[in-house]
């Protein structure tokens, strides 16, 4: 038993790959057999000009007084012919707006991508606000006390007194010191030789007050030697004026911030973790969407009406480039309630810069959707594509200045480093629109370029 598959299509050369082919006009078949038969039979070189050849039998024709043959007019009617009021520009934004809207249909009635569209960018960020923390708290310190004075008492008081301090057994020697700063359980440790009070009081020399910070991890460890190097300063400070003393206190050294004065990791990540799920989520469902023509079949359709490359391309893109930018503004209300993000700068200004970043993404989506056949050779390949570059070259890990030219030029070759300065700037920065203009026209430029390539990379004609 055999399998007998149909097919439609206006292409002589998918026709010339059937077994048997029936050639129709107008609701009526003209032809039927074999391609290669029909060929024969119209003494034809190609199927194209058999198929011609017999359209031209089947228009009427008529003789003129010179003998050339002109066609019969057509019988006359009571039916009114008008021309079409629609214009090219217009048929065109016709053609354009039933692929978006198609595409629409198709995202409301899959309840699993319309999950990953609206909950996906909520869960991400909820995990990666939560999770991804640089806060130091209950930095673990001990203590040598080797002087046992009052003023040692209140050195040490100066650090139980800050709430991200939390004092463990003293030690009492440096072997001890190295077991317990070896298994994590020390952050910081404080040596207080002796004599050190009676320096202070009698104007002598200081003894040197030893502090050691556990560097196995970078950012807490900088985070502890600032808080000691403050304490430090501070109590240097306070003794200097009653004692006199030669001791560090004749260094002025105050640490301030700039931005985000209270230091907290939410602040910095949730205005970078906008541009992060906003690159990811809509490059992968944009670039799906197209792909899925492509494994379904449907692709044909585009393929064999007038549609243009550029008005298909359009067309899938929109609805996903307009949930992108609801998400947006989902990912900020949560940024408000949830984190309490601060806000001190122009948010219509970053409202604006969105549309033209989700436009850039989806865009960019569909150009990986150009150069691959399957749904998981797309998601994969625009999950590698787009996450590794914006994670570790747009100003998420380290800014773009301080990179080296080759990371430079790769990061600012993706739009996630040009939209991670406008988030950011917007909540803590104070950014208006005027500054943020530079880096809307750059991502205003990705939109263009992805657009273009992707014409360029799609194929109205099968291969």
């Amino acid at each position: 038993d055999g399998v007998t598959i149909f097919i439609s299509t206006h292409f002589m050369n998918e026709a010339e790959r059937c077994d048997r082919i029936s050639l129709m006009h107008a609701g009526r078949v003209l032809e039927v057999g074999a391609p290669a038969e029909i060929v024969a039979r119209r003494h034809a070189a190609t199927l194209e000009e058999a198929f011609i050849a017999r359209l031209e039998e089947e228009t009427p024709t008529e003789d003129t007084a010179d003998g050339a043959k002109t066609e019969a007019a057509p019988a006359a009617t009571n039916v009114a012919v008008r021309a079409d009021p629609k214009g090219p520009a217009a048929e065109a934004l016709t053609r354009l707006w039933a692929y978006s809207w198609r595409e629409t249909l198709e995202l409301f009635r899959d309840p699993i991508r319309m999950f990953f569209a609206f909950a996906g960018p909520v869960i991400l960020l909820l995990t990666m606000g939560f999770g991804i923390s640089f806060d130091v708290n209950k930095l673990s310190f001990a203590v040598n006390d080797q002087d046992h004075t009052p003023a040692s008492r209140r050195l040490i008081e100066a650090f139980s007194s800050i709430p991200q301090f939390d004092r463990k057994a003293d030690f009492a020697s440096p072997a001890q010191l190295d077991a317990r700063m070896g298994t994590g359980s020390l952050a910081l440790a404080i040596e207080i030789p002796d004599g050190f009070g009676k320096a202070l009081h009698s104007g002598d020399t200081v003894p040197e007050v030893s502090v050691w910070v556990d560097g196995s991890m970078p950012f807490r460890a900088e985070t502890a030697r600032g808080y000691a190097l403050g304490v430090l300063t501070r109590f240097a400070k306070e003794m200097t004026p009653k004692t006199g003393a030669n001791t560090p206190g004749s260094l002025d050294i105050e640490t301030r911030y700039l931005y985000n004065q209270a230091f907290k990791s939410a602040y910095a990540m949730v205005p970078s973790m906008l541009m992060l799920i906003l690159m990811l989520i809509p490059a992968i469902m944009s670039a799906i969407s197209v792909v899925r023509e492509k494994e379904t079949g449907t692709i044909a359709n585009f393929r064999s009406t007038p549609v243009r490359r550029i008005e298909f391309l359009i067309g899938k893109q929109i609805p996903y480039a307009v949930i992108a930018w609801v998400d947006f503004w989902i990912l900020v209300a949560l940024g408000f309630v949830v984190f309490h993000m601060p806000l001190s700068g122009s948010l219509p200004g970053l409202g604006l810069a969105a549309v033209f970043y989700v436009i850039a993404t989806t865009g960019f989506g569909q150009l990986i959707s150009s150069f691959t056949r399957t749904q998981v050779s797309a998601v994969f390949a625009t999950a590698v594509l787009s996450i590794i570059p914006t994670v570790n070259f747009s100003g998420l890990v380290v800014p773009v200045s301080v990179l080296g030219t080759a990371g430079r030029v790769l990061g600012e070759s993706f739009p996630g480093a040009w939209f991670q300065p406008v988030s950011v700037g917007t909540f803590l920065k104070g950014f208006g629109l005027g500054q943020m203009v530079p880096n809307i026209l750059m991502l205003g430029f990705f939109c263009l370029l992805y657009l273009v390539v992707a014409i360029l990379a799609t194929r109205k004609q099968e291969a």
